[in-house]
This record gives structure tokens, C-alpha cells and sequence, in this order.
């Protein structure tokens, strides 16, 4: 068994050499590289692959996201578990340890992980390395009924079901539209608020956002937002090329795209600033920031999009926006809490312990890019 382990230097050479292009699995999607590869908090040495062979073939692979944490203490440069595989006729056999184990040397322990899944949290936990960091609560809120998508992802036996599950979902949509058409036309008409879209954050965003940012775990810079927006690891496709279908996670969607929104009251003067993400039928605010009191009117304009659309769901994190989705009139026929959990390598518990009020934003992590 041989373990490889590649450099952010070393990333492109990966994706570009002749072991890439004829691999029957992949690592990483080019595009996702790309991303890694122009990260404005990665460090040239820093570990973002770890690969195992057997026999002169890629058997398990686990990436590694690279970030900073800013602590009252300082700045800590840490990297977030993302995607890993185990090609299952391998499993039992310890490689996930010996992934994990890799990656804790190479990055100190500072390491942290969200977003997994149980059998993974049970691996975590079994490592003794971790502490918990956060378990925010989100809302996901169901504009339309869209079983057809959202049971298939979660058990593959409803796939024979998809007709049904779609003609119980039409029946629904078409008495929900109703519904939804009263909501625009009495709701969101009466709100006087209007919106702005950039392709990059303006002077006047970022004045906004530095003015009304919290304290932020994470801490985005004007660069960092700019290159998450423009280095998404998902491109929109209804058809998966080479790459993707080498790859066992999401390279491709049949659409996915990131929107900078600016929202203004009726006198033109900034509410809030959003990062948006629609994937699908699904929208996510990975990063938002507003005043205070002025919830109902930024989600206005999310409500707004979110019809004109056709979205099917909205999920937040935002703590004012959660509780003003959970409470104020919204066009939602159902509303779900939830929470989603983050873990820190306990060689940062001092750190932590010393910054006890430390916001993290929907997006920090891989999220955003999901």
C-alpha cells in the first residue's frame, strides 16, 4: 500500500499529468483544483490531497480545505476535511485511519470537519483528536413539493418511484400556485424594496459588510469572497463530462451559480448585502450580512427570487434571518429546524476557549460551495 500526498505546488502538475487523464477514479474535478490552486488563504505547502494505491491503483483518496481561524488569540491556518473515498472493496482495512492520520501530521492536528456523516463522526470520535466547535440551528423552508429530487438523493429505491413521486408533485405545485401567486401579489408588492446585483463587490458593499460584520471565526476578506463567487467547484450542466464521471462527488449540476445582491429601502439606503447560491432547485445564503431589524425586508428579495424561479427550498443559517423565517409571515407551506455540526482539533482549545463569542457564516467551510 503506498500513501502520496500532494502539495498545493503540486496540484496542477496532478490534474494535468498522464496518470489524471487515464485514472479510472479521480481525486479532484479540475475546475475543483482550480479552486483550491487560487485560494487566497492557501499556503504553497500545504497538504490538499492525500491519495492511497494498491497495486499501482487509487483505492481511497481525502482532500483537504485550506483556511484561516481568527481568534482573539491570532490567526491559526487550519484546513477542513473535505471529501473522502474508500472504494468500497478496501474497506475494513483501516485506509481511512491511515488517511486521516496523514493528514493530522501534515497539518499539526489543526484540523477541522462538518458537513459528515455519521459513520464518519463515529471515525472522528474514535480518533480522540476532536472537540465540538459549534451546532448552529438552520430552517429549510419548502415553497413547492419536489419529492421526485429530494427521496431518490436520500434512498436509491425510490428511483422505481420517480413518475408517481413526480405526479404527486404536480397536483400539489399546480393548487400551490395558487397560493404562491396571492403571496407575491399581496406581500411582496407592498414592500417598496428594491435590489442590486454586482459582479464583484463594490466599494459601497464592502463598506456595508465591514461596518455590520460580526465577530467572525472565519473572517472573509473582500478577496476571499471575490474568489469563492468566481471559483465555484459545481458547473451547470445536465450532462457530465470525463471528469466528473471519474469523480465520486458533485462536479457538475444541472444548474448552479452564485449571485452578489445589494438590497435598498425606498430611499436607496443599504439594508443588507447577499451572497446567494442556487443549485437546482435549491437556494442557500452562504454569507449575509444586514442591519439590524431589517430581516423581513432582505428576505423579501430572497422571497422574490425564489418565485420568479421556481425555486423548490431555501435553507439558512443566518441566526436573524432563521428567526424571522420561523416567525414572520413567509411563502413557505413547510418549514423544517435542523442543525448542522462543526468540530475543531482539540491542539486549538485554548484558542477557542479564548474567543467564547465567534460567529460562523453559512458558507465558511466547503459549504458554499455545495
Amino acid at each position: 500500500m503506498e500513501i502520496r500526498e500532494i502539495r498545493q505546488h503540486q496540484l496542477q502538475s496532478y490534474i494535468d499529468s498522464p496518470e489524471y487523464k487515464a485514472a479510472k477514479y479521480i481525486a479532484i474535478s479540475k475546475h475543483r483544483a482550480l479552486s483550491h490552486i487560487r485560494n487566497p488563504r492557501v499556503k504553497p505547502n500545504d497538504l490538499v490531497l492525500v491519495l492511497i494505491y494498491e497495486k499501482g491503483e487509487m483505492v481511497a483518496y481525502l482532500g483537504v480545505f485550506a483556511d484561516d481561524l481568527h481568534f482573539s488569540t491570532g490567526i491559526e491556518h487550519v484546513g477542513w476535511l473535505s471529501c473522502m473515498w474508500v472504494n468500497p472493496i478496501m474497506r475494513g482495512k483501516g485506509i481511512a485511519k491511515k488517511l486521516i492520520q496523514t493528514v493530522f501530521e501534515a497539518w499539526d492536528y489543526k484540523i477541522l470537519v462538518t458537513e459528515f456523516t455519521p459513520a464518519a463522526h463515529g471515525l472522528y470520535n474514535r480518533t480522540e483528536q476532536f472537540l465540538d466547535l459549534a451546532k448552529p440551528q438552520g430552517v429549510r423552508g419548502y415553497l413547492r413539493l419536489n419529492l421526485a429530487y429530494l427521496l431518490p438523493k436520500k434512498e436509491h429505491k425510490w428511483n422505481k418511484w420517480k413518475p408517481f413521486l413526480s405526479c404527486m408533485d404536480g397536483v400539489f405545485n399546480l393548487f400551490n400556485a395558487l397560493r404562491l401567486k396571492w403571496y407575491q401579489n399581496t406581500t411582496l408588492a407592498s414592500q417598496g424594496i428594491s435590489f442590486e446585483y454586482l459582479s464583484e463587490i463594490d466599494d459601497e458593499a464592502w463598506a456595508f459588510i465591514q461596518k455590520n460584520k460580526a465577530n467572525e471565526l472565519m473572517n472573509r476578506s473582500r478577496t476571499d469572497l471575490t474568489w469563492l463567487v468566481k471559483n465555484p467547484w459545481l458547473l451547470s450542466s445536465n450532462l457530465k463530462d470525463h471528469n466528473a464521471k471519474r469523480y465520486h462527488f458533485s462536479a457538475t449540476d444541472s444548474s448552479f451559480a452564485f449571485l452578489n445582491i445589494k438590497v435598498y429601502d425606498r430611499a436607496f439606503n443599504m439594508l443588507g448585502f447577499l451572497i446567494v447560491s442556487i443549485r437546482g432547485g435549491n437556494m442557500k445564503i452562504p454569507y449575509a450580512y444586514l442591519l439590524n431589524g431589517a430581516e423581513e425586508q432582505v428576505l423579501s428579495v430572497v422571497y422574490e427570487h425564489m418565485l420568479a424561479a421556481k425555486l423548490d427550498m431555501l435553507t439558512v443559517f443566518h441566526p436573524a434571518l432563521v428567526k424571522a423565517i420561523q416567525e414572520k409571515q413567509s411563502p413557505f407551506f413547510k418549514k423544517r429546524t435542523f442543525k448542522r455540526h462543526y468540530i475543531i482539533g482539540k491542539v486549538l482549545g485554548e484558542q477557542l476557549a479564548a474567543t467564547p463569542d465567534f460567529v460562523i457564516q453559512d458558507g465558511d467551510a466547503d459549504a458554499a460551495f455545495t
